[in-house]
């Protein structure tokens, strides 16, 4: 709870702040005496009397009450009176040091007859003072207000604040845009360093994103509200929406553990005649849900985007017969040699060649294949045209090995084994022209089935590379336990390895992996300077549009050569 009030009110005050210092009488007082003390000095919100066991309070407003009569007798009569016969319950005795929201709570939970009363304070050296409990109210008050408003966990606005602000931009008559981020694989950071570490990580990427009208939506996901939305076109969104990706990237640090953050966003703009929050709402949502299936990291809403959605779950509908009828096809990529070009491997990549909609790339229908068993039977068709490929080149003397991607649903079975092991025979490829490609994802949520899974596939002669290292959330101790030949490092620290703080990182994997005796791979080379840096920094191979797009298999540079042959 300390920690969540720290960010509710990051101003808390301790009651000493608010403490007068007071004198301490006995309950033997006279009652006239009392008075004479609390009006000779006129800044003095009263006294406090003890009598022995206890602490009692003589505030002036109550001292006051009970001369006016209160208890049935005259001043005159009360004035020689002891003061023990007119106190209340004991007083409420707190340190100086408690926070002004545990002490109006604490006040509050008083008796009727005194939760008015001031509360003694311990100054400390025997000292005493009163503290009114009017202002302790008023700022628990606040206090609520601000919690019904603000997130608990990461001191952003929340759902209801967005509202609120939203609303009134739009009443107004404002235009304003709606930017949705979603945190790709959150729930796996969540699965593989602990829900804790997970809140860490929402508090860091909530503060990236301080600096603007944000708010946390619920879950993994923020929105950012824009009022000022530049010229007002959808390149200019799109660039902020980028601009803000950036920002929440990382890495950082949790427990230790440097992570790197991917995200998803998608943005909407107020339309003419159209003023409803809940309607932004919708079109960001369906914005962002595109981007991440289509992996673009941002998208625009725009009217296609929502008969993209049908189009999609009609594609979804239609894949497992497309993969009995032989409608997917690879497409391969060439790895080459640092600083030689010289190609050692391809990577195999499923297109679909749709009968209405021409050849689909894979961001149209792996993501949805992923989220089912379909999954399955599609990496079966892509292992045996992969092995089936190889297998040919094998024969016509050219040894370029394939890679394939194991998804994670693939991984988690530990049928692919037997899966792989026959389709070498079946074909006759030796197990060294295999490489098969896992994620960092997919083995971070069983990590020890995975490697011991992993062994087993590399037993069989098979090599097994890590993709799109940097991600996800690997554990560099987990590195050392997984079976690995290949680390190949994702396009994200490619791309902007001219900046320094990326080739930093880029040159530090790079010693990593030369200390683990891995073969380094660069993937997303797009230019000569780019393959220049990687091959001094020490990769081994690079992989990128610079050396070749995916292509099909008999337009390859070395395909002549095998028909030839």
């Amino acid at each position: 709870m300390a920690a969540d009030r720290e960010v509710l009110m990051p101003d808390t005050r301790v009651l000493g702040d608010l403490a007068v210092e007071v004198a301490v009488v006995g309950a033997a007082t006279g009652v006239g005496d009392i008075e004479a003390m609390i009006r000779a000095d006129p800044e003095s919100p009263g006294l406090i009397a003890s009598d022995g066991d206890h602490l009692y309070v003589l505030d002036r407003p109550y001292l006051e009450m009970i001369l006016a009569g209160r208890l049935g007798y005259g001043r005159a009569v009360l004035s020689r009176r002891p003061a023990k016969q007119i106190l209340r319950e004991p007083a409420l005795v707190l340190p100086a040091g408690t926070a002004w929201d545990d002490a109006a709570r604490a006040g509050l939970s008083r008796p009727d007859v005194c939760r008015g009363a001031p509360i003694v304070v311990t100054l400390g050296d025997g000292r005493l003072g009163l503290a009114p409990i009017g202002p302790l109210v008023e700022y628990l008050s606040s206090g609520y207000e601000t919690l019904a408003f603000t997130d608990g966990l990461t001191g952003l606005g929340n759902r209801r604040k967005l509202t609120e602000v939203a609303e009134s931009l739009l009443d107004a008559d404002k235009q304003v845009a709606l930017i949705l981020i979603d945190l790709d694989r959150f729930k796996e950071i969540n699965d593989s360093l602990g829900h804790g570490r997970g809140d860490e990580l929402l508090r860091q990427v909530a503060a990236a994103l301080s600096g603007h009208t944000a708010f946390r939506f619920g879950g993994d996901e923020f929105v950012v509200l824009l009022d000022d939305l530049g010229d007002g076109s959808d390149e200019h969104l799109e660039q902020v929406a980028r601009d803000l990706l950036d920002a929440i990237q990382g890495p950082f640090t949790i427990a230790g553990v440097p992570i790197t953050v991917e995200a998803s966003a998608g943005v909407a703009r107020t339309a003419a005649g159209r003023r409803s929050l809940t309607a932004l709402l919708a079109r960001a949502d369906t914005a962002m849900y595109v981007a991440k299936r289509h992996r673009t990291a941002v998208e625009v809403w725009r009217t296609e985007l929502a008969a993209g959605q049908g189009i999609d779950l009609l594609l979804q509908s239609e894949l497992r017969p497309a993969i009995e009828q032989g409608q997917l096809v690879l497409h391969y990529q060439p790895l080459v040699e640092a600083g030689t070009g010289r190609i050692t491997s391809v990577e195999a990549l499923v297109r679909w060649q749709h009968p209405r909609h021409g050849l689909l790339p894979p961001a149209a229908f792996i993501p949805d294949a992923e989220r089912s068993d379909v999954i399955v039977a599609l990496t079966d068709r892509v292992l045996t045209d992969a092995i089936a490929q190889a297998a040919h080149w094998h024969r016509r003397g050219l040894q370029i090995p394939v890679a394939v991607n194991l998804p994670a649903p693939v991984l988690a079975q530990d049928r692919i084994v037997t899966v792989i092991a026959g389709l070498l025979a079946e074909h006759g490829l030796p197990a060294e022209s295999l490489i098969v490609e896992i994620t960092e994802s997919a083995v971070m949520t069983r990590p020890d089935y995975s490697a011991e899974l992993l062994r087993q596939v590399r037993s069989l002669g098979v090599r097994v590379a890590m993709d799109d290292f940097g991600t996800g959330n690997t554990s560099l101790a987990l590195l050392t336990r997984l079976p690995l030949d290949e680390l190949k490092l994702d396009r994200a620290f490619v791309h902007r390895i001219h900046h320094v703080r990326e080739r930093t990182i880029v040159e530090a994997v790079a010693r990593m992996a030369k200390g683990l005796r891995l073969t380094l791979v660069a993937e997303g080379v797009e230019d000569e300077s780019t393959a220049a840096i990687l091959t001094a920094a020490g990769f081994d191979v690079l992989q990128g549009y610079h050396f070749g797009r995916p292509v099909p298999p008999d337009t390859l540079p070395f395909s002549e050569a095998a028909a030839v042959a």
